[in-house]
């Protein structure tokens, strides 16, 4: 790295991941960093990152309050961004080369790039963004980055902490860049996917019990509150049965020759109207459909089994579930369990489902403890690769409460990741 002090812009920051992966970059290559702008408006957010990193919490700001922010920013070296996606509006007839997004985030950030013109750029988002209004978003931010003046690769950058041994299922979008007025070579693009590779692991889906264990030795903690529990938890005691009600019809109903259990919605288990394919969608003709063979394979269990437990009293919640665990495991208690709107969906134990800031949060069984329990907000730390040192907001509350620790790290971006992109940027540029 030719690179001896990189001054850098941390936009719609959160708590810093971005910040936390330069750092670790930095500490490897001996290189100098300096935060010269941050920009959040979440009052939570804007507290943890200021207690980890030297930053005054009165000069985070909301870009939407200054009116020439292209201005104001300092100049830096590198500028990130996990930007919002919010609607971009067709662009119809409109001219000028920021009028198509004019009036979304990413126009904030157009504006500081045409100005400042930062050698590097590495913004992040959901994977959706590609598809968003049949492309058009996607092809309005890449036009607008290479108009500018900057290099992107040819085609996004999607990746996932468990590309890389991380036990989390998170695919988001990447789209690194180089100014191309700032570098020797004569290209119209750039290419990190060959080197990003090297750094990638093979994850084992197969052998859960040797992933099961990586996870136990490296993402979970061995000291574990008690207030983690499910059944210290409201509605602990209930969740409990009715896992283990699931237990028993997923370890007693004769599931089809090689598949495993299909979706099952408790309302629609035992109906016997006519199904209609040409008035359905196809996958819930084909949901309805495989639920009445397991009834009609299953009647007498399913019979006893609703007449046991009440299911049908059940929350709508837990009605539906959803076994994604596979074929050769037949037990709740090895599958990672996350209570989604929609309802119970247990996943194969080798990588955990997305952490969303929707605060729904991993439950798994502790074989150590012989209990149900959710996942701490430091294991969430742990899946998103944050370091040990760093401070979650719920060790900074005098409250205790977890709530904000939870919502920061599924908004956050996965630090390892961004640590791999912004080496392999610097390495190669």
């Amino acid at each position: 790295m030719t690179n001896k002090k990189i001054k850098f812009v941390d936009l719609f920051a959160g708590i810093g991941g971005f910040h936390q992966a330069l750092k670790f970059v930095a500490q490897d290559n001996n290189i100098d960093i300096e935060c010269v702008f941050v920009s959040e408006i979440d009052k939570y957010a804007i507290e943890t990152y200021t207690h980890n990193f030297n930053y005054d919490k009165n000069q985070i700001i909301n870009i939407r309050d200054i009116d020439n922010i292209e201005k104001d920013v300092p100049e830096h070296d590198f500028l990130f961004a996990g930007f919002p996606c919010q609607t971009f509006s067709n662009a119809g007839n409109k001219k000028g080369f920021l009028d198509e997004i004019r009036g979304t985030l990413f126009f904030e950030i157009a504006k500081i790039l045409n100005e400042k013109k930062p050698k590097y750029i590495l913004l992040e988002n959901v994977k959706h963004i590609i598809k968003h209004d049949n492309g058009e978003t996607w092809k309005i931010i890449n036009n607008k980055l290479k108009e500018i003046g900057y290099l992107i690769p040819k085609k996004p950058l999607v990746l996932s902490p468990h590309n890389f041994g991380i036990p989390q299922e998170r695919e988001r979008v990447f789209i690194p860049g180089v100014l191309k007025s700032k570098i020797a070579e004569n290209i119209d693009e750039i290419d990190l996917e060959e080197d990003i590779n090297k750094y990638k692991k093979n994850f084992n889906s197969d052998n859960f019990i040797q992933e099961k264990n990586k996870i136990y030795n490296n993402i979970l903690e061995t000291k574990i509150n008690e207030k983690y529990l499910l059944k210290n938890n409201a509605n602990g005691s209930y969740l409990q049965k009715v896992f283990d009600a699931w237990n028993e019809f997923l370890q007693n109903v004769k599931k089809p020759l090689n598949r495993t259990l299909p979706v099952i919605w408790l309302k629609e288990l035992t109906q016997t109207y006519e199904l209609n394919p040409e008035l359905m969608t196809h996958w819930r003709y084909k949901y309805i459909s495989d639920m009445r063979d397991i009834y009609k394979n299953n009647k007498i269990f399913i019979d006893s089994w609703f007449k046991k437990h009440d299911p049908l009293s059940w929350k709508i919640r837990e009605q539906k579930f959803e076994w994604q665990a596979g074929k050769d495991i037949n037990d709740i208690k090895e599958s990672f369990i996350q209570l989604r709107q929609s309802g119970i969906r247990c996943k194969r134990p080798v990588k955990f489902p997305t952490l969303v800031a929707m605060v729904q949060i991993p439950i798994i069984f502790d074989n150590t403890l012989k209990e149900w329990r959710y996942l701490t907000p430091r294991e969430t730390a742990n899946l998103q690769s944050f370091p040990k040192t760093f401070k979650l907001h719920n060790e900074l509350n005098t409250s205790n409460d977890d709530y904000y620790s939870y919502k920061q790290f599924g908004n956050s971006v996965n630090v390892e990741i961004i640590k791999i992109i912004q080496k392999t940027l610097l390495d190669n540029y």
